[in-house]
């Protein structure tokens, strides 16, 4: 199990930066490596990103140095693992609202003690056997894994106070999209009653001691980091566009 860098750095006290993708493409997830992104998502949710699919974007990551944590489409334990088994370096698991919910996340994760993730160590994370023992492989694996849980309904900021006291958890990522379609406002990220509660689960969050993680516009990236979020993703969709537009108004403003 390969050292976690993402960890050491949210550890650290940095803020960090990623890309999610929802297409299987590892020369993709390569290159942002290379461009010196922190970490990717490879969403499962959303996309047609699948367990076999993943194995190479882990792959491609691992090669560039960008941590590939993975997005599956559940908070099921039988979801979560193949992913893992595949090297994914954590999850950030969808719509986890409850105490309950969040220990079971990391229940699926972890290995004995920790949690109850089924053993297998003659996969690609436990160098396939080769590397060592079981047991070492297991205690890498606890050490090592991420466990991100994403709160996007207001009931799970209702329940955060009891969330924030499962240990295992290191990001709780407010997804700011389905929150403000939960509060009855969708796609208006920037409302101020979805801002107010945002930041009502930051502060729940950062004062529990635990990296907080939010999505938002970029234009809002200053003020959450202002309040102590370090865990922050833009997507590819978004980078194309932007690049894409510079680009075509560059070109179209010398044609002219």
């Amino acid at each position: 199990m390969r050292v976690n860098t993402l960890k050491q750095k949210l550890h650290d006290g940095n803020a960090v930066f990623g890309a999610m993708i929802t297409f299987p493409s590892p020369p993709v997830v390569e290159m942002l490596g290379y461009l010196g992104f922190d970490w990717v998502l490879i969403d499962n949710e959303h996309g047609s990103i699948t367990v076999d699919t993943s194995e190479d974007m882990i792959r491609a990551a691992e090669l560039t140095g960008v941590a590939p944590i993975v997005r599956p489409v559940a908070n099921r334990p039988e979801i979560i693992a193949p992913f893992l088994d595949r090297g994914a370096w954590g999850v950030q698991i969808p719509h986890v609202n409850t105490r309950e919910e969040a220990e079971a996340a990391v229940k699926s994760c972890k290995y004995y003690p920790e949690g109850q993730r089924g053993i297998f160590s003659r996969g690609r994370p436990a160098e396939y056997g080769i590397g060592g023992t079981t047991r070492e492989y297991a205690a890498k694996a606890n050490a090592n894994t991420l466990v991100c849980l994403m709160l996007e309904e207001v009931e799970a900021i209702d329940n955060l106070q009891e969330m924030i006291t499962v240990k295992g958890v290191d990001v709780f990522f407010i997804g700011s999209g389905d929150l403000s379609q939960s509060m009855g406002y969708p796609g208006q990220q920037t409302h101020p009653e979805v801002q107010a509660v945002m930041g009502k689960g930051v502060k729940l969050i950062r004062n529990a001691g635990i990296a907080a993680g939010v999505s938002c516009p970029d234009s809002l990236v200053p003020k959450f980091l202002g309040l102590g979020v370090q865990y922050f993703h833009t997507n590819m969709a978004s980078l194309i566009q932007s690049a894409g537009e510079m680009y075509l108004r560059a070109m179209r403003q010398h044609a002219k």
